[in-house]
């Protein structure tokens, strides 16, 4: 895309298996030549974002997505704080990313979590990148926090689930935001994680209004028919979040160029 001028960010939410749909964004983006200088990620926006920003291909996060099985990820601990550890989605995590702190990634990444004993946003922007994600992606009841210079962090979806501010924080000037959606009516649960994110879906909706209305433009993958916890369906939701940016690029072109998508071709 030519006259691209504008620093601009991706703001990716959270949403568990959904926010696989952020994938299928970056693959419409990269196709149109529309540059992302710099993302901001809550829980699993937080790890599409780290394995974007780190270098890795498109492609390899598909493959990734589509054939990761849950024990290569998840490791049951004593259920004190959580039922998950989160060393191995930790140590999956680094693996990917060759163990990059925030300096040493190619484009620069944001990610937040929350503080559970103060109630404050945490944002992290240096450091082993991969013990911020996993920080992020602690989803309450499900992993055990993690101790990080005395707070107690937890999903970052507990404040920010959708992360426009911290963008708006990173200097960007254009903040395309992607809400992998907060549905609460007639949803069918299938796992414990549906239901805790249900509630913690239930509880944000507000929320997450009011965070994404900051944003310059909003891609809303329509993912109603997968729950936070199927994981499976990795390929459909790829393909969600693609038809849906897709949708948007006359909007996203405009913004960015002041033209129309037409004009930008003639």
């Amino acid at each position: 895309m030519a006259e691209q001028s504008k620093k601009v960010a991706l703001a990716l939410g959270a949403g568990a298996a959904r926010g696989f749909a952020h994938i299928g964004v970056l693959k419409l983006l990269e196709e149109e030549g529309i540059k992302v200088d710099m993302v901001a990620g809550t829980s699993m926006g937080a790890v599409v974002g780290a394995f974007y920003c780190s270098g890795m291909s498109l492609r390899m996060m598909e493959r990734l997505a589509r054939f990761t099985q849950r024990n290569h990820w998840v490791d049951l601990t004593f259920p004190r704080l959580g039922l998950i550890c989160g060393d191995k989605l930790e140590q999956f995590i680094n693996i990917f990313i060759r163990g990059a702190t925030f300096e040493q990634l190619k484009t620069p990444l944001a990610v937040v979590a929350t503080d559970i004993c103060s109630g404050n946003r945490v944002v992290f922007d240096n450091g082993p990148v991969a013990r911020a994600v996993r920080a992020s992606a602690a989803i309450p009841a499900i992993f055990v926090p993690v101790e990080h210079e005395g707070m107690t962090l937890v999903d970052g979806a507990v404040v920010e689930r959708v992360p426009v501010q911290t963008a708006r924080e990173m200097g960007a000037e254009v903040v395309i935001a992607v809400d992998v959606g907060v549905y609460v009516d007639n949803v069918k649960v299938h796992h414990v994680l549906d239901v805790i994110l249900q509630c913690i879906d239930i509880m944000a909706r507000d929320l997450c209004r009011i965070g994404t209305a900051q944003a310059d433009l909003v891609i809303l993958p329509q993912l109603n028919n997968i729950a936070p916890g199927q994981f499976h369906k990795a390929e459909e939701a790829i393909a969600a979040g693609e038809a849906a940016a897709r949708a948007m690029l006359p909007a996203i072109f405009e913004t960015l160029t002041g033209k129309s998508r037409s004009e930008q071709n003639a």
